[in-house]
């Protein structure tokens, strides 16, 4: 029997907070893979006996980059669980102000995290020291993607600033909260936030979608290397006021559809460093970190539908919406996220239309002070979910269960792997730096800040796994 071969790469980089990914390969190929998450942060005990109405500030600082996402769905929570009412003005704003911070995170995602694997760079940082394997651009290509990599840093703040029109700041924006948005409507704030809308897709029409189709014409094989296991989940997201949403929600699962219920929702840590349970609805979970645990090797749950691993993003998104789509791997992804960040674009400009100047935008009428209330609603990289239990207005109980978490979740008590893992089996490595692995890791846009929500500083840990 051939011998495994373990390479390491650690800190993985160009994603959101430490990432280990432990491959074994055979021949060049790997044979199977462990993806850990080194930092613990304990959000979810840090809500516990505080007020419901603040879960949308405390939740967005889970993550900077897609802050509003918690926002949003940590305030469909509390709402339900208080018996409150949304405006229509209201339910438009959120819409706005999460379209920023999805384009914003898109771009960034796709020029910072993901391009660089496909181009060189100029001699400066971030682009040194350069990987050299598998560069297949000409030199004037590298040349222009370096030109639109910085460019896409501006459209992103131009993005950013979108955000803030109606969210009042960016990052962690004050806007959004229970019953609404904060922000009233006036012809100032529809301008500006059109003319930045204006901008930025200008710049998805001449600049993001030619580069991708360039990179997906270099390295056509990436558009299926990388492919999950076909099993998709959407929560649907930006809902008009009259009760349709941009984002579709549903579930494929070995080939068939069915409509999405949060009731299948489980999360497992046989293989993560918390106190043993199996799996458990997020209503009936906690959150007790143990690092002694045997098996576990990573901060992250094992999240589950039916207690099948499945996938959630752009791609996820588009699938379930029976959109086209040119493939299920890593460039495919890349091109879901693109498209997917000129439809949300688009339809900003209709929810812009729709606001009435002078029209309440939040409504504080509270119709009880103890329920149980579940958010649910798609983020930037999938599916996000948050449940909450308040009791006279304070959170007595609250579980996250977040997209990264989804997709590169531990494994479960059956030691099924999570998608993210499952993709990077069979996938031939020629690169010292596992460059390939990179690619469909970061095809996936792991946020791992989100997917823990305490390093211990004075020790260095072993990662001991038997295989």
């Amino acid at each position: 029997m051939t011998k495994l071969e373990k390479k390491i790469i650690f800190p993985v980089t160009r994603i959101h907070n430490p990432m280990l990914l432990e491959a074994w390969l055979e021949d060049g190929e790997i044979k199977d893979a462990f993806i850990s998450d080194t930092l613990y942060r304990g959000f979810e005990q840090i809500l516990i006996g505080r007020s419901a109405m603040d879960m949308p500030y405390y939740t967005q600082r889970i993550c900077g980059i897609c802050s509003s996402a918690h926002a949003i769905t940590a305030a469909l929570a509390v709402e339900q669980a208080l018996g409150m009412h949304v405006p229509p003005n209201g339910q438009l704003i959120r819409n706005l102000i999460l379209t920023g911070d999805f384009i914003q995170n898109h771009l960034r995602h796709i020029y910072l995290f993901t391009l660089p694997d496909y181009f060189r760079g100029p001699d400066i940082a971030p682009f040194v020291p350069h990987s050299e394997a598998d560069l297949r651009l000409s030199s004037k290509e590298d040349t222009q993607m370096t030109e639109h990599y910085f460019k896409a840093l501006d459209i992103s703040r131009v993005a950013h600033a979108a955000f803030g029109v109606f969210g009042g700041k960016a990052p962690h924006g004050h806007g959004l909260v229970p019953g609404g948005a904060s922000m009233e409507v006036d012809a100032d704030k529809v301008n500006r936030y059109r003319g930045y809308l204006i901008e930025i897709m200008g710049f998805i029409d001449d600049v993001l979608l030619p580069d991708i189709t360039l990179i997906m014409k270099r390295y056509p094989e990436y558009v299926d290397l990388g492919k999950g296991i076909g099993n998709y989940m959407s929560v649907g997201g930006f809902p008009n006021p009259e009760g349709s949403t941009l984002f579709p929600q549903g579930v494929i699962l070995q080939g068939k559809r069915e409509s999405f219920s949060e009731k299948h929702v489980t999360e497992d840590v046989t293989s993560a460093w918390y106190k043993p349970h199996g799996p458990l609805h997020p209503m009936e979970e906690d959150t007790v970190p143990d690092r002694s645990q045997p098996k576990g090797y990573t901060w992250v749950k094992s999240p589950r539908y039916r207690g099948q691993p499945v996938e959630a993003g752009p791609l996820a998104r588009a699938i379930i919406n029976k959109e086209e789509v040119i493939g299920h791997g890593a460039l495919a992804r890349t091109w879901a996220r693109a498209l997917e960040t000129k439809k949300i674009a688009k339809a900003a400009l209709e929810w812009l239309n729709r606001l009435e100047p002078g029209a309440e935008t939040l409504d504080t009428k509270i119709g009880q002070d103890s329920g149980v209330g579940i958010g649910l609603h798609e983020a930037m990289r999938g599916t996000l979910g948050h449940w909450a239990a308040v009791k006279n207005g304070r959170v007595k109980h609250f579980q996250i269960v977040t997209p990264s978490a989804i997709n590169f979740g531990a494994r479960d008590e059956t030691g099924t792997r999570s998608v993210g893992e499952t993709s990077l089996l069979g996938l031939k490595i020629q690169s010292d730096d596992l460059k390939e692995a990179g690619r469909i890791i970061r095809s996936f846009d792991p946020c791992f800040s989100c997917s823990v929500h305490i390093i211990d500083g004075e020790k260095v840990h072993a990662l001991k796994i038997q295989v």
